[in-house]
């Protein structure tokens, strides 16, 4: 069996031939590539060879594409910074009031750039080692998580915990699922 087979054997409950290994290791392929995490981010060529890297250095059965936690939440208005050598992260929020879940308008989120080179990556690992190893575009945030990161966690959680306001609580939820659905799983790509 080669990585493919053995992840996705064991996905539809079948037992492979060994226990398929899959890493979540963006940020040791980078370095271990010799690139920081900004020429990382930027350049789905260079994801893709990092992560291939990788997985013929460890012999990988899978690849897990991720660059960072923040990208859906960027795409939505989250304020984010761009540290050199540090994965990218979601400062503020972009969402201070619940009552403006009421506003929100929906978000063409495919058209994100940053989302575009995760989109472009993940189609290179697929090119290049898809029929041998099982590859997983993934999207890094839930519903529930992009939504604490709109409003801030500490008030989001308030949100939930308060109940006074749960029509818009599940409506930023439902807002949030959309966007997390309609991540790089819906790209124009065909894998």
């Amino acid at each position: 069996m080669n990585g493919r087979q053995r992840i996705d054997a064991a996905l539809n409950g079948n037992w492979p031939d060994r226990t398929p290994v899959m890493l979540h290791n963006f940020m040791m392929a980078a370095r271990e590539a010799g690139v920081t995490m900004r020429q990382f981010r930027e350049d789905p060529r260079l994801i893709a060879r990092c992560f291939g890297e990788a997985a013929e250095r460890y012999q990988l059965d899978g690849i897990l594409v991720d660059i960072d936690t923040a990208t859906l939440a960027g795409a939505v208005g989250v304020p984010i910074d761009f540290p050199e050598d540090s994965p990218a992260r979601c400062h503020g929020s972009c969402l201070p009031a619940l009552e403006a879940v009421r506003e929100l308008e929906p978000i063409g989120i495919s058209h994100d750039p940053r989302i575009q080179i995760w989109i472009e990556a993940v189609a290179i690992l697929v090119r290049d080692y898809g029929h041998e190893i099982f590859i997983r575009g993934n999207c890094d945030q839930s519903p529930f998580s992009l939504a604490g990161f709109m409003r801030g966690l500490d008030r989001w959680l308030m949100d939930v915990a308060s109940q006074e306001d749960d029509e818009l609580v599940h409506s930023l939820l439902e807002y949030c699922t959309d966007i997390t659905a309609l991540c790089p799983y819906r790209s124009p790509l065909h894998f």
